[in-house]
């Protein structure tokens, strides 16, 4: 049994230690998760706090089996999506919210004044994508997930999370030239 299995069953035995160890494991990458949709620092906070507040009250019927970190995240995600609709005082879709992330390019592929204007461009080339399509990107190349896990998350099906990754390449590829996108395919690919 993994220790994370450990840790949801003592959740659902309701014991506060095994939460409070949940929290300190997922805290953080939650945290940065919801800022790449919002700058609202105190509303990210607010989401991770109702994300496990949730798992509490809701314990014993946790049918939770294998895909911990996919149910943490999917519940955060719909946390935070309903405090951005709450604050915001309106309906909104979920291609309305901004998802935006920054890239971090290693010294090996290239320095000084290039970088910068690289960075910029390949910045202003993810700034055209949707923000589903940017988050699919973050989540596929950036985190490693599975289009399974993706799908999850995102709460899509399997299939279409295929459609729009390819998508957003085929638009990357549209709106990129040159050393920009020989750079950003090989960040994809590392």
């Amino acid at each position: 049994m993994s220790g994370e299995q450990l840790l949801w069953d003592a959740v659902r035995n309701s014991d506060v230690k095994g939460l409070e160890a949940l929290y300190k494991k997922y805290n953080e990458a939650l945290y940065s998760y919801g800022k790449k949709f919002t700058g609202d620092t105190h509303l990210v906070e607010d989401a991770v706090q109702e994300t496990f507040i949730s798992i509490w009250k809701y314990r014993e019927r946790l049918s939770v089996t294998s895909m911990f970190n996919l149910y943490i995240f999917k519940s955060f995600r719909n946390h935070l999506f309903r405090l951005i609709k709450e604050q915001q005082n309106t309906s909104y879709q979920e291609d309305d919210l901004s998802f935006s992330f920054e890239l971090g390019f290693d010294a090996r592929f290239i320095e000084g004044e290039e970088a910068a204007i690289l960075s910029a461009q390949i910045r202003q080339a993810l700034s055209k994508l949707t923000s589903r399509q940017r988050e699919i990107i973050w989540f596929r190349f950036f985190e490693g997930r599975s289009f399974e896990e993706i799908a999850e998350i995102m709460d899509m099906q399997v299939r279409a999370t295929y459609k729009l990754s390819a998508r957003a390449l085929a638009s990357l590829k549209e709106i990129m030239e040159g050393p920009a996108l020989l750079l950003l395919l090989s960040l994809l690919r590392n």
